[in-house]
């Protein structure tokens, strides 16, 4: 038996359901309450996947990232080393549906290429409220992943009805998606890998920083990045950083200048207990011109 680790990223727009699905999937768990993921959560989960060839301990490292537009130096951050994804929509709002295929997997496809996706029509449990049916899912299924439907065992598909809330194909969706990557069509290539970090820093470095949504991308980005040295788990600083950014009282679907000042000041106060006077405060006046340069036409 051998062992082998995979990052794989949920996308799609805020509240279809991504953070319930990976609960659902790894605790076996539904919690209905709507939180906002701030930056990317990543959960890990071991699996014991049956392959015609032999039985591979997989573990997944599942990354949330913010499912909101706009943010686009994190989502770029977060795609590069990608091996597989699961694109959720909401089967209650058919624009959930429409911006996977005008947002997410273009974001996606720019920094990787000819990765596995796997669909979700999330919330089949609330049938009667459809804006669209899981066979339209299918299709964009079908259109992205052609050739690929062939490494999954009989019964196995590539977008399934789902429902976070009874569990309905949830296990079914990740572990189909397990399949796809295990199936030898997407092996790891670590210049290739390296190849897609650049393509996000570039990504990154061309954000609109005139809106507040363009800084709060930046100002996420860089203290994940200064901090690396640091902080050598992700996760870790995500959660340092989202606990600073609900501090600051900014909503990431509307975040505000005042806001981000207060973010700016509060990450500061973080990074004096592991980084010299001098840099934090090259740091900090860094993101405080970004936040006073909102509205500027530059």
């Amino acid at each position: 038996m051998m062992g082998v680790k995979k990052k794989v990223v949920l996308l799609g727009d805020s509240a279809v359901g991504k953070t319930s699905l990976i609960k659902r999937f790894v605790l076996d768990v539904f919690e209905d309450t709507y939180i906002a993921t701030i930056g990317s959560k990543v959960t890990r989960k071991e699996l014991t996947i049956e392959r015609p060839e032999k039985t591979v301990d997989l573990t997944f490292m599942i990354w949330d990232v913010l499912g909101r537009e706009g943010y686009t130096a994190s989502h770029a951050r977060t795609f590069a080393g990608v091996h597989g994804a699961l694109l959720v929509a909401d089967l209650t709002r058919r624009e959930t549906l429409e911006s996977l295929e005008r947002y997410w997997i273009p974001a996606l496809f720019k920094v990787v290429d000819n990765v596995p996706l796997v669909f979700a029509a999330n919330k089949s449990d609330l049938d009667g409220r459809y804006e669209f049916m899981p066979t339209e899912l299918s299709l964009l299924a079908a259109k992205h992943n052609i050739g690929l439907d062939s490494a999954l065992p009989p019964g196995r598909r590539s977008s399934y009805a789902t429902s976070a809330k009874t569990g309905l194909e949830v296990e079914e969706s990740f572990e189909s998606l397990a399949h796809l990557l295990l199936s030898g069509q997407n092996p790891g290539d670590p210049v290739r890998e390296l190849y897609q970090s650049l393509v996000a820093l570039g990504i990154s470095r061309s954000t609109d920083k005139s809106t507040p949504v363009g800084v709060l991308d930046a100002v996420i980005v860089d203290f994940c990045e200064s901090s690396e040295d640091e902080i050598e788990d992700e996760r870790v600083t995500m959660v340092v950083l989202r606990q600073e950014v609900v501090r600051a009282g900014i909503d990431v679907r509307d975040p505000t200048k005042e806001g981000i000042l207060r973010l700016v000041d509060y990450l500061a106060e973080v990074e004096r207990d592991f980084r010299p006077p001098e840099s934090v405060a090259v740091n900090r006046d860094r993101r405080l011109a970004w936040a006073r340069g909102i509205g500027s036409s530059s």
